[in-house]
């Protein structure tokens, strides 16, 4: 029977004037998509590549690459956050299935009026 084993990381989601940016704190990995629907969808569908080819390759000391401070700071300031959890799709070696635990936030700038 598979295992399941569960990663948990930050994503910084905001509105670029041409397009919705998402970024993955814990990794530094970036998405971008014209909508916030397919911003999530594809961030999610990196930060799962990104851990099963860690796996894989029996490399998860080398995983982490942390995004720049700036990007934490947006993600610390930003009040509207969201839990959610991916599960993966293939079972990889030894029977593993990895969760992806997700703290989105959506930034959003104040207006300058």
């Amino acid at each position: 029977m598979a295992r399941e084993e569960s990663f948990a990381f930050k994503v910084l989601i905001k509105k670029e004037p041409d397009a919705w940016i998402a970024h993955c704190l814990e990794l530094n990995l970036i998405a971008e998509a014209d909508s916030i629907e397919q911003v999530e969808s594809d961030i999610i569908d990196i930060i799962t590549a990104h851990v099963q080819y860690a796996i894989e390759n029996d490399n998860l000391t080398h995983m982490y690459h942390p995004a720049p401070p700036s990007v934490w700071k947006e993600f610390l300031q930003c009040a509207d956050r969201e839990e959610s959890s991916y599960r993966g799709t293939e079972t990889l070696h030894d029977d593993l299935i990895p969760i992806i635990r997700a703290s989105k936030c959506f930034y959003r700038q104040a207006s300058h009026a």
